[in-house]
Order: C-alpha cells, then sequence, then structure tokens
C-alpha cells in the first residue's frame, strides 16, 4: 500500500493573484459582507473602508501612512464564494469548427484535391452525360392519287368482279417497308345504288378497291381531295363506311361532326399527329362551299377538311389551332397532306411557296402534297427559329389511265403523268425526349399497261432488271424522269442525314 506523503514533506507553492482576479475583485470585491450603508468618514470607492487596490496608499513597509487593518475580531466570517457557472459555448463552438474543418478535408480528399490526377478523380464521380443517341424509330410512307379511269375499270373486269390484285402486287412490298402507310383515294364508293361505275368527270367505283389496297399494305386512305364530292353527301358517307367495313383507316373527311380530323399514332413511343385537308372552291360558287365548282350539300360542309386559296388567313387560322391542339395531345411530330397546286404544273405555284413556309414557321414536320397529276419537287425550309420542315410539293400518280399519248396535247407528251412514287419518312427519338425527321426516301413508281392490264412496278434500287417490268427501257426512262423532277435538295438532304447514294440517272 503506497504511503501518502505529509503535506509538510513538500513546499505549498505560493499563489498569485492573476490579473483575471484583480479585475473581477476591483468589478464585484472580495466577496466580504458590505454593511447597509457607507460609514460616515469613509471615503467613497473603498471595500469595508478600505480603498482598492488602486487607491490604496503605500504600505508601513514604504512608509508609516499606512491604515491599520481592521482586527480579526471585528470581521465578519466570510461567506462562501459562489462559483461562476461556466457557459459552454466556447466548447461548442470548438466542436463545430472541428467538424468543419474534418468535412472540408474529406471533401477535398474525396475530390482529389491532394491527388496528382485530381481532373480524373472529377470525372469518376461525376460522370459526362452520354451523347444524343437514337432510341427508337418510327416510319410512314405515302403515296399519290390513286385514280379509277374508265379504261382501268374496264382491264380489271374478269366477268364477275373487279380484280386490282395484281395491280397493287409489284409494289407491295415497298409499301410494307414502312410502319404507317398513306394513299390517296381519289374516288368516292358511291355503290350501285348511285348508277354505274364511272371514271371522269365523277367517279364512281367498285368497293373491290379498298381490300386491294390494304392486301398490298396501304393502312390509311387519304379522302380530302377535289373529287370526294363526286357522288354527293351520300357517296362521300358510303365511301367512309365502306374503308371501316375493310378495316381500312381514312383521313381528310369524317362522319360526324364529334369526329376529330386529327389522327394521331403512336408508333414504337412515337406520337404522330396527322391532318389531311383539300382546297375548295367557293370563290367560283358565291362563296357557297364548293369543290370542283360543285356545290356541297350543307351536312357536307363540315364533314370534310377544307381551304379556300381567296381566304388563306382563315386556313392559318384553322391550321393554327388544329397544331395546338396536336400540342395538347402530346404528339411528337406533326404532319400535314394537302391536296393543293396547279395540275400538271411542273414546279409548285406562288402559293404553294408561300403556305409551305408558313406551315414551316408553324412548327410542321412534314408536308406531304398532291392533286397536280405530276411530281413536284421536294424541298427543305427552315424558320426564323431554326424549325425545319421536309416537303415534297406533289407526289404525282400512283394509279391512273394518264398514259402519253392521251395526255400529249397537255403536257408535251413528256409521260409525267404515268410516273408516281412512294415518300417514305424516318422518325427519330433520341434518349433526351426529343424527336427529329431522319431519313427520307423516295422510290419512283410507274404505270405500266399491258395485255395483263395495268400495273404499278416499284423501281427500287438502282438495277432496272430486278424491278420486274416487262418494258424495262420505259420504266429507266420513267425512274430518271422522277429523281430529275425530285431535284437536288432531296441528293443533298440524304448527304446531310449520312445515307446512302442514289443513282439519279441510269443509261
Amino acid at each position: 500500500m503506497a504511503r501518502r506523503t505529509p503535506r509538510d514533506s513538500y513546499d505549498e507553492p505560493v499563489r498569485r493573484t492573476s490579473d483575471r482576479q484583480i479585475q473581477y475583485r476591483n468589478e464585484y470585491g472580495d466577496g466580504r459582507p458590505r454593511p447597509a450603508s457607507r460609514p460616515a468618514g469613509r471615503p467613497a470607492g473603498t471595500r469595508s473602508g478600505g480603498q482598492y487596490p488602486s487607491e490604496r496608499k503605500p504600505s508601513a513597509r514604504y512608509g508609516s501612512e499606512r491604515r491599520p487593518v481592521y482586527s480579526e475580531s471585528r470581521r465578519s466570517a466570510a461567506p462562501v464564494r459562489r462559483r461562476r457557472k461556466k457557459s459552454k459555448a466556447p466548447l461548442v463552438a470548438v466542436i463545430i469548427i472541428v467538424i468543419l474543418i474534418a468535412g472540408g478535408a474529406f471533401a477535398a480528399w474525396k475530390t482529389g484535391v491532394f491527388s496528382n490526377k485530381p481532373q480524373q478523380v472529377v470525372d469518376e464521380i461525376k460522370p459526362v452525360p452520354a451523347a444524343p443517341a437514337v432510341i427508337s424509330t418510327a416510319s410512314i410512307g405515302s403515296t399519290g392519287d390513286v385514280i379509277l379511269h374508265t379504261p382501268i375499270l374496264d382491264a380489271q373486269w374478269n366477268g364477275y368482279e373487279y380484280d386490282f390484285s395484281n395491280v397493287f402486287a409489284n409494289v407491295s412490298r415497298i409499301y410494307n417497308e414502312t410502319d404507317l402507310m398513306f394513299a390517296n383515294l381519289e374516288v368516292t364508293l358511291g355503290g350501285p345504288e348511285y348508277g354505274e361505275y364511272s371514271g371522269y368527270p365523277a367517279f364512281n367505283s367498285p368497293d373491290d378497291i379498298v381490300p386491294a389496297l390494304k392486301n398490298a399494305g396501304v393502312d390509311v386512305c387519304l379522302t380530302a381531295n377535289n373529287h370526294c364530292n363526286d357522288t354527293g353527301y351520300n357517296g362521300m358517307m358510303r365511301t367512309l363506311q365502306v374503308l371501316d367495313e375493310y378495316g381500312m383507316e381514312h383521313l381528310g373527311t369524317r362522319q360526324s361532326s364529334d369526329e376529330s380530323f386529327i389522327m394521331v399514332k403512336n408508333i414504337n413511343g412515337i406520337r404522330l399527329g396527322l391532318i389531311c385537308y383539300t382546297y375548295d372552291t367557293r370563290e367560283y360558287t358565291d362563296w357557297e362551299m364548293s369543290l370542283n365548282g360543285g356545290i356541297l350539300n350543307s351536312e357536307a360542309i363540315d364533314k370534310v377538311n377544307t381551304f379556300s386559296y381567296a381566304a388563306i388567313e382563315e386556313f392559318y387560322s384553322d391550321i393554327s389551332r388544329q397544331l395546338y391542339y396536336m400540342d395538347m395531345l402530346n404528339v411528337d411530330a406533326k404532319v400535314v397532306f394537302l391536296h393543293w397546286g396547279t395540275e400538271y404544273m411542273d414546279y409548285p405555284n406562288d402559293d404553294q411557296a408561300t403556305i409551305s413556309q408558313r406551315l414551316c414557321d408553324m412548327g410542321v414536320d412534314v408536308l406531304i402534297g398532291g392533286h397536280p397529276h405530276v411530281i413536284q419537287e421536294f424541298d427543305t425550309m427552315t424558320s426564323a427559329s431554326g424549325h425545319e420542315m421536309v416537303c415534297l410539293y406533289s407526289m404525282g400518280n400512283q394509279l391512273s389511265n394518264q398514259r402519253v399519248d392521251i395526255m400529249e396535247a397537255e403536257d408535251g407528251g413528256r409521260g409525267y403523268t404515268e410516273d408516281g412514287l412512294v415518300m417514305q419518312v424516318t422518325f427519330e427519338k433520341f434518349n433526351n425526349g426529343r424527336v427529329k425527321v431522319g431519313a427520307v426516301n423516295i422510290v419512283p413508281t410507274w404505270v405500266q399497261l399491258d395485255g395483263a392490264g395495268y400495273q404499278i412496278i416499284g423501281m427500287e434500287g438502282s438495277d432496272p432488271w430486278s424491278w420486274g417490268a416487262n418494258d424495262t427501257y420505259s420504266a429507266i426512262a420513267s425512274y430518271n424522269r422522277t429523281l430529275g423532277r425530285v431535284g437536288d435538295s432531296y441528293i443533298a438532304y440524304r448527304v446531310s442525314k449520312n445515307q446512302s447514294e442514289v443513282t439519279t440517272y441510269i443509261e
């Protein structure tokens, strides 16, 4: 057991009064009791009659004037000195500072401040976002006017029905290359109750054309055109009923005012908004609504989607509203079909040029035209905000009897009315959610007529002997005419999209 060292065996350290204690005593005294009032004769500022250290006179050691100290008997017992409660604020502050320093040091270490290669460490913590990449695509195809002139009806009658299957057999593979295929049905299906089937000028065609188009790969028929009222309001409505019966969708006319003229298709996660208009002729019929000069039944007026060149601001207002509705339906891209232009004209007229730029400014992505019966050029245009639109002013005829020899007086026998095409447009959706128009492909077509009847030849690729045409040289001439009329803008667009090279002329 250790022995405790006696207190007398070590020196007691001399206690010195600190400056803090002196200050405290000067301010609060030494804890001795104070009299209720200062005794007479004692100067102010003294403690129990004694002066503050700073005011004391020299002690006897330095002179004889030192005042005697009160005797022990006169002093009251010294009270217990109260210990001041120490504040914890300094300790809390120190802890906070330590935490902040430690956190900063950890962050500096984590971000590579103390590393020889800090940028490499930062890149690992904050990875660079992936570059925009295509995650899905949707494609549409469209072809021009399907017109059943009387010679076609005669050629395709087999004795008990109209058989159009061979007409589309060669081009069917091209129709089926896209997710959604459109064709302009420029006839009505008025039925036998309207009278005999007929061609121009008032088309009343057999219902058999619908399953032929359906089986070939057409998904939607464009029904807003200048001939959709050829068999009157009843013929217009019956046409839609027959299309519905065969499961063929339609765009441009409607059976009820409650139906929308807008079609929305979700293809592989890409929402397409589509709408179709035809020009009307109200300005030639005292502003009564008419098509080809034939006044529409009052019930038909709001069943066909029309516009007038003479009331173009009304058209802009209407299509602006329709495009707004598309936005409300959360479409990713907007496609407009217009039945417009001047028949047999080689190039778009001034109205077409003005309208196309205006629609681009409104945010339309693709504009596809029909009606002139000849192919007009492909073009791209850009709005002031940088929005780009692709436009094909006219697709030409897909099926008609407008042969070179028949049309010689009207177009110089150039054969352009025998030419058509299929326009294929691909939409691309990126990993950032944006959808843009991607690749565009134009496949020339030609209407072949021989002893077997009418057949549409699809001229895909640069090897004419693979097209399946009986008259290969006539097919090559048609191919060269079509690529020439489509124009250089098409080739330039394909280059901008890194598409494969196109043979524009075949010897």
